[in-house]
């Protein structure tokens, strides 16, 4: 969802457009109902429902006419994924970095629940609701201290989790299950050589899996996990 560093909006940006005087008549449509019409779309029938047609004929209008908004749909993609930004909710930093970061992961899973589209629909034009999720971001891990750099780096790699976990939520998978299941690696050992694998069930007394390991522990341990790397001693 996002991108490492920011940059400078480059002058052909869609928010920057929209904000350029046009000749001609008043547009009949505004950015937010065509980002309206495409979520509607996509969370529907999916990302590929999403086209310069449909989305006109969601509006009642014709597909060239969209022309005037948007230059194709790259820029549909992008102000959808802004639109969606625009569902947090941003409760007041405490300055604790584990609280703070993990309540927005935690929405951003949900958002991703809710529009499973999401996952697949990569954009590097950050627009204003999703510019307010990067600065809180920013804010909750101000207290760690770290420079810019890595403080972009580290929102990318906690966004990426989010992103591939929730893609995966969303294929039906989930932790009990990976690999097939704690049942399923036991009895794939008797047929290969795996000593390392071997070894580390060994040492769980043959119970390894028999404590439920569930999605939201295996979402929170990588977020953990992340923010350790990030930071250390945050």
């Amino acid at each position: 969802m996002l991108a490492p560093m920011p940059h400078a909006e480059p002058p052909t940006s869609l928010w920057l457009r929209a904000d350029d005087p046009r000749p001609g008549p008043r547009p009949a449509h505004t950015l937010e109902q065509l980002a309206e019409a495409c979520v509607g779309l996509a969370d529907a029938d999916g990302l590929r429902a999403v086209s310069m047609r449909r989305v006109a004929q969601e509006l009642g209008t014709a597909a060239a006419s969209l022309y005037r908004y948007v230059a194709g749909k790259d820029d549909l993609v992008a102000l959808m994924v802004d639109r969606v930004a625009a569902e947090y909710r941003y409760p007041p930093l405490t300055g604790d970095v584990r609280t703070d970061v993990l309540a927005l992961a935690e929405q951003a899973r949900q958002l991703h629940r809710r529009h499973p589209w999401l996952s697949v629909a990569g954009t590097t034009t950050l627009g204003p609701h999703s510019m307010r999720y990067l600065d809180h971001m920013v804010g909750a891990l101000a207290p760690t201290g770290l420079d810019a750099t890595a403080t972009m780096m580290g929102i990318a790699l906690l966004s990426g989790w989010v992103t591939t976990f929730a893609a995966q939520e969303a294929a039906g998978l989930s932790a009990p299950t990976a690999g097939g299941g704690a049942e399923h690696i036991t009895a794939m050992l008797a047929h290969g050589d795996y000593p390392h694998l071997a070894g580390l069930l060994a040492s769980a007394g043959g119970n390894a899996g028999a404590t439920p390991v569930d999605n939201d522990a295996a979402f929170r341990a990588g977020i953990e996990a992340l923010l350790f790397g990030i930071a250390p001693h945050p």
